[in-house]
């Protein structure tokens, strides 16, 4: 696993057909450290995360993914990351916990019955580990996303509108989830329309 990542944003823009979505974004964000992305919808925030994960390309500008003083490549990139976002799809036909037992060992991961369990257990779906997702609320759904993220451990955190669809017990864990994480020496960056997420950041880009 990738540890201590530090991502750069070297003058990243984006283009969709004649408009602009941002121009000229430079920042660095270190372990440890959180980056809020902000605006109202249409602006790019989830655009910008695609970018930063690799999954888009800017326009101009890059993304430099660092880990030890090491600029990562893009299979490495995919290794150092987890990426929350409403189009991440779970297997609807499989448990809560076979979904994490088979994107751990996609992921060449180890992960026994003890630890998904744990995992389960730390978002909340304890007693739901073994229902198929397709009876999972939307909620739920986000949970289980957490756990896998809990199962994986990445070093770069993507998080996109994490609290979605949670309630305020849900919105809670979240919170104490980004705490730790960041305690932990993750690096987060988080899309964003919620000021209590926002306030984890040491930097915030608001996009127009």
């Amino acid at each position: 696993m990738y540890r201590d990542i530090s991502v750069n944003l070297v003058d990243v823009s984006k283009k969709i057909g004649t408009r602009y979505l941002f121009t000229g974004i430079n920042l660095v964000i270190n372990a440890g450290q959180c980056l809020a992305i902000t605006g109202p919808n249409g602006s790019g925030k989830s655009t910008l995360l695609k970018i930063i994960a690799g999954l888009n390309q800017p326009t101009t500008g890059a993304i430099q993914i660092i880990s030890n003083n090491k600029q990562l490549d893009a299979e490495e990139r995919r290794g150092s990351l987890g990426l929350i976002s409403p189009e991440i799809i779970l297997y609807a036909d499989l448990t809560g916990y076979e979904n994490i037992l088979f994107f751990t060992r996609l992921c060449g991961i180890e992960c026994n019955q003890q630890m998904i369990e744990e995992y389960c257990r730390r978002v909340g779906l304890a007693n739901d580990k073994e229902q198929l997702v397709r009876t999972y609320s939307t909620g739920m759904r986000q949970r289980l996303k957490f756990a896998l993220m809990l199962a994986i451990q990445p070093g770069l955190w993507l998080l996109d509108e994490p609290s979605s669809n949670l309630d305020a017990d849900g919105k809670k864990l979240i919170a104490q989830m980004i705490g730790r994480g960041l305690e932990q020496n993750a690096t987060i960056i988080i899309a964003t329309n919620e000021p209590w997420e926002a306030e984890h950041a040491d930097y915030k880009i608001e996009l127009v």
